[in-house]
């Protein structure tokens, strides 16, 4: 009895490690922790109830194992959150393994029925550790990280897990069930299941490597876009300074007419017109860097026009190392998310900063936020993927978080 009681807490705690660490939590650690070590408490004391007190065999079945399975589903689905297709298909992969790992165990206990209780549970207690470090560390690693490109399809996945479900137990159970190493079905059984311990693996690494390709590519498109309408805009930029710049020369004069005729009110209206055409037309002038003056106006003019106030502070030499269509990914980027945020809330207002210190070029832009906003680096979208590349490239360094409201995008890139 001993060694069954040990051999069940073993599992017990098994599926509680898979439970918690293959998929998002919904509370905090702590309480997790506590949850699934009241449901591990409670399945040891049923336990010893079907052992001493249940004699019927249907209610021994029901009761240690149907019970103790609806109870791990419930508390991985209460305790977890994300989508409900991929949590389906993390717990039922877990259980693929689950029954690959206990089909070895049985067949080890069939070939050395003479081992002592002690050495079973050290053997149950490896191969477990083996298959729940293989599924928590790279499989549901793996998992996690083609989750983020994969929006439909998990149904299929789904649908493949419980075919490789179906198969592992027509395999060793029926016809024949696998009791020992000797069984003429081990050698079929061990190839099938180091095949579908490896096809996970394979899928998910295809499928990152593959969204990785596409994700450059379109970055590039995207960067080359971007590149277009900044080049477009400063052309533009160009072109109206040159017309306020002529179109002001003919106010002054026509008004210096106007002055000789005393004519009041042909000089009223002009000087209103020439006040007005240098407050609203006036040069920008953010820094000595061609670049990021020009992305800065361009950028402000489309908060301005969404009515989204901008308080910029930048200092940045005319010639730096950054290339200028970089300077371009990581800023434009930042401050069109910034737009993006604050146009969805009430304070309508973003703080830039960019300096250079220390052989290092610092941009600092804080934007109003939701209070309940969790920042979540699987959440990274192309434009922040694509300004982390380029941090990444000039050996720089990136800090995205959301607190109290505001949220803070912090980069700096080396300028050696």
């Amino acid at each position: 009895m001993t060694g069954t009681v040990v051999e069940f807490i073993l599992l017990l705690i098994a599926h509680a490690m898979a439970g918690i660490y293959s998929s998002t939590l919904k509370y905090t650690k702590k309480m997790t922790y506590t949850i699934w070590g009241i449901w591990i408490l409670i399945q040891t004391i049923l336990l010893f109830y079907t052992e001493y007190v249940l004699t019927d065999l249907k209610l021994q079945f029901f009761v240690g194992f149907v019970l103790s399975l609806v109870g791990q589903y419930v508390i991985f689905f209460m305790t977890t959150k994300g989508k409900l297709a991929q949590r389906v298909f993390t717990i039922l992969t877990y259980s693929i393994f689950f029954c690959i790992i206990m089909s070895f165990f049985t067949m080890v206990k069939g070939t050395f029925q003479d081992l002592h209780w002690i050495f079973t549970a050290l053997i149950q207690a490896f191969l477990l550790l083996l298959v729940v470090t293989y599924f928590i560390r790279y499989v549901c690693t793996l998992c996690r990280s083609a989750s983020k490109n994969i929006t439909k399809g998990w149904d299929r996945l789904i649908f493949v897990n419980i075919i490789f479900l179906i198969t592992l137990i027509l395999s060793s159970i029926f016809p024949i069930r696998l009791t020992n190493f000797h069984d003429p079905g081990v050698l079929a059984f061990v190839f099938l299941s180091i095949s579908i311990m490896a096809v996970y693996p394979v899928i998910f690494s295809s499928i990152n490597n593959m969204s990785e390709v596409a994700m450059k590519r379109e970055v590039e498109t995207q960067n080359k876009l971007l590149l277009a309408q900044i080049e477009a805009e400063t052309l533009q930029l160009a072109a109206d300074s040159q017309a306020r710049h002529d179109r002001r020369h003919h106010n002054l004069v026509m008004l210096e007419f106007a002055n000789h005729n005393d004519i009041e009110s042909v000089r009223e209206y002009l000087t209103n017109l020439v006040d007005s055409d240098r407050v609203v037309w006036g040069d920008v002038h953010y820094c000595e860097n061609r670049t990021v003056n020009t992305i800065l106006t361009v950028f402000e003019r489309k908060a301005k026009e969404q009515d989204i106030s901008v308080t910029i502070a930048a200092k940045v030499s005319r010639d730096i190392s950054i290339l200028p269509q970089d300077l371009v990914i990581v800023i434009a980027n930042l401050f069109e998310n910034a737009i993006h945020a604050t146009s969805k809330v009430k304070n309508k207002h973003i703080d830039i900063s960019i300096k250079e210190s220390t052989q290092r070029l610092l941009i600092k832009i804080e934007n109003p936020c939701r209070n309940t906003l969790i920042f979540d680096e699987t959440l990274y979208g192309i434009g922040i993927r694509s300004v982390i590349s380029t941090t990444n490239k000039y050996e720089g360094m990136y800090d995205f978080s959301a607190n109290e409201g505001i949220f803070s995008a912090k980069i700096s890139l080396n300028l050696i």
